[in-house]
């Protein structure tokens, strides 16, 4: 069972890296996440590697991290979500944002996946909730402590992220994602309500 890859990044496309470990390319499906994180051809890069062994079938998924592993492992188990589904999952929003709508019972990052509808999101908010909660990883900020003030800030932001097509719902979600605390520019809490998003 492959459990870790470290060698040199031969090709990677929109959601595989082939690495190469000691003259031999493996094929590893990744996240958009990890994707990110690769370097262009030629650099060194290791993955955390999750094994799918099937009768005529022999599938590594890579992860730039212990944690973002640990929840696709934990996505695989809840029934419906296969490894592909799992990837477009973790794809789909960043790994705090999407831990945080499971705790918070937020179905909204996890609908934005391909091939995850109604049903499948409330499973994985069902069977994962109680995981994170006693791993207790994850501070979820109230909505009501999130906006605090509700000031012109959080108001411009929310504007802008309603005028880039997203609706209220996810507007929301990426208001939650700001640290108000730190009273960001709308710049910076701008950016990193679209990171959270996934489209940063």
């Amino acid at each position: 069972m492959i459990a870790h890859l470290s060698g040199v990044v031969r090709r990677a496309g929109p959601d595989f890296v082939v690495l190469d470990v000691g003259g031999v390319g493996y094929l590893v499906s990744v996240s958009a996440t990890t994707r990110q994180t690769i370097p262009a051809p030629g650099g060194e890069f290791e993955l955390h590697i999750h094994t799918v062994v099937r009768e005529d079938q022999l599938a590594l998924y890579g992860f730039a991290s212990v944690e973002e592993l640990e929840l696709f492992e934990m996505l695989i188990q809840v029934d419906g979500v296969g490894p592909k589904v799992g990837l477009n999952i973790l794809s789909a929003a960043s790994l705090e944002l999407l831990k945080r709508a499971i705790i918070s019972e937020d179905p909204a990052p996890i609908r934005r996946a391909n091939g995850v509808g109604a049903r499948t999101a409330a499973k994985v908010i069902i069977e994962l909730k109680p995981r994170l909660d006693a791993l207790g990883e994850v501070e979820v900020i109230p909505r009501a402590a999130a906006l605090a003030g509700d000031g012109v800030v959080p108001k411009a932001v929310e504007s802008a992220l309603r005028n880039l097509g997203f609706s209220s719902q996810e507007a929301r979600t990426g208001l939650e994602s700001v640290d108000w605390r730190s009273t960001p520019s709308t710049q910076e809490a701008l950016a990193t309500a679209l990171k959270a998003l996934g489209s940063g």
